[in-house]
């Protein structure tokens, strides 16, 4: 191998939430092993260093989005964006992991050497172009594009006089005092924004094609801090996180079971605020609960907004944008100064890395992922995925959990390379979306990139567990271990 290209143990791409999680994971349970973490972006922190729009906030509590070993202590258990980012770099500083984080690197392409049983990794940086050789690759890097969120074309869009903005590239300059402001979308973005929005600009529309499902909770957990004070910080985490877990899947589980409850409850949280024509018109989605995620609405802010005639929804499809806002095919006109098209995420497979093994190309989505989190004949390599029905850390400390006790059986029998492999009997097994049960538009769009998803049962920690087991009996050659 050229010995100019520097070589580490592990490369973490991606210094966000899963990223940070990861190497503190590596410090703590493998810290012989040398790493870095090449972050694209000028700062760490992903998503909560990326978005910076209005009233930018987590949306599920941070009991539960924040780290296990790290407990959240601020007032507000569902946060706001710039309180996220501080708690990430807290983080950062506590664990020592400074020092591994290079910032402005993007990864452009990884290339599996057989003869050296390593990635060799083509990164773009600062001064040009870098190569780093690593044994093992942790891919942290999400799963949507930072560059650029999904943008539909819609009619008319170069007549409009006004400003049109993405929340993904929101202008640090942008003043929407006193001005007319439409939103276009109804996800969570959309319902972040509007009450941020509204409490400067003189009218705020949240102009939407089909509602989607909201449930209202208060932004302080009460009890929580009563704990606190009663407990201390950490037995207070663990009590909370475990209530929250637990709410969580019964939640979901009412959602699934009994739908027409589910709805009957958040409806009537709703009718509570606006009243029950509003709800009907504007929040009674065609789907079922968590066919799509369910957004938070922390305080009613939103429904408040509404009701205080700061802002208002409007349901419907687009005709066209004109000069002064919006015609929607009703024939309504909807005036406005700033256009927000809050119109969903683009995805991206594994961060838009070029993936080759000795130089071919890896389509992914011919590859069946294990777990998802490894993929069909692509060694060495683990993916950072979170759940999408509860809050994302939950999963990633699991994966994490795996991931360290794969490298410990590694080192155990002297391996220097593990695959995923489908086993015989396997070969024709039925073969699934990699994400399914969900509808929400930006996963959908998605999907025919992704890979195959053979076992598609949901991790546990019991399951976590047997599948540590799994690892002592998996076949082992020539320093390449095998797992199926």
């Amino acid at each position: 191998m050229d010995q100019t290209i520097e070589r580490v143990d592990v490369v973490i791409v991606g210094a966000g939430l899963s990223g940070i999680a990861a190497a503190v994971e590596l410090t703590a349970t493998h810290p012989g092993r040398s790493f870095v973490m090449l972050e694209a972006r000028d700062d760490l922190g992903g998503t909560w260093d990326l978005f910076r729009y209005p009233g930018i906030r987590s949306d599920s509590d941070m009991f539960t989005l924040g780290y296990g070993f790290k407990p959240w202590t601020a007032e507000k258990s569902i946060a706001s964006g710039e309180a996220i980012l501080d708690y990430l770099k807290e983080t950062v500083d506590e664990y020592g992991l400074r020092r591994h984080i290079r910032l402005g690197r993007r990864v452009v392409g990884a290339d599996w050497s057989q003869d050296d049983r390593s990635w060799i990794l083509e990164v773009a940086g600062p001064a040009g172009r870098e190569r780093v050789a690593c044994s093992y690759l942790y891919m942290a890097a999400g799963y949507y594009d930072h560059d650029s969120g999904h943008r539909p074309e819609f009619p008319g869009r170069t007549a409009f006089r006004g400003a049109i903005v993405h929340p993904q590239q929101w202008p640090a300059d942008l003043d929407c005092t006193g001005k007319r402001v439409v939103v276009i979308g109804s996800g969570a973005t959309a319902i972040t924004l509007v009450p941020a929005l509204a409490q400067a600009a003189s009218k705020v529309t949240m102009v939407q094609r089909s509602p989607t499902y909201v449930a209202i909770d208060s932004d302080v957990d009460e009890e929580a801090n009563r704990l606190r004070a009663e407990v201390g910080d950490q037995e207070a985490f663990t009590r909370i996180r475990l209530r929250n877990v637990r709410d969580q899947q019964a939640r979901y589980h009412f959602a699934r079971t009994d739908p027409q409850a589910f709805k009957k409850h958040l409806f009537d949280e709703i009718e509570k605020i606006v009243g029950r024509d509003c709800r009907e018109r504007h929040f009674t989605p065609a789907y079922e609960p968590w066919d799509q995620r369910v957004c938070l609405v922390p305080n009613g802010d939103l429904f408040h907004a509404v009701r205080e005639g700061k802002a208002e929804v409007v349901t419907g499809h687009i005709e066209t944008f004109t000069e002064s806002g919006l015609r929607m095919t009703s024939g309504e006109e909807v005036p406005a100064d700033v256009i927000v098209t809050a119109t969903g995420l683009q995805l991206v497979t594994l961060g838009k890395i070029r993936f080759s093994v000795g130089g071919d190309p890896i389509d992914f989505s011919k590859t069946v992922t294990y777990k998802g989190v490894a993929f069909s004949g692509v060694p060495n390599l683990l993916m950072a995925f979170g759940y999408l029905n509860s809050s994302w850390t939950l999963r990633l400390e699991l994966v994490n959990r795996f991931w360290s006790s794969l490298l410990t059986r590694m080192d155990e029998l002297g391996a220097t390379v593990v695959t995923p492999v489908l086993r015989d009997e396997d070969q024709g097994m039925p073969r699934g979306p990699w994400i399914e049960d969900v509808s929400s538009g930006y996963l959908v769009r998605h999907m025919g990139d992704m890979p195959a998803q053979g076992d598609r049962e949901p991790w546990t920690n019991p399951q976590v567990h047997e599948r540590m087991k799994d690892l002592l009996s998996a076949p082992f050659e020539d320093g390449v271990l095998r797992f199926a």
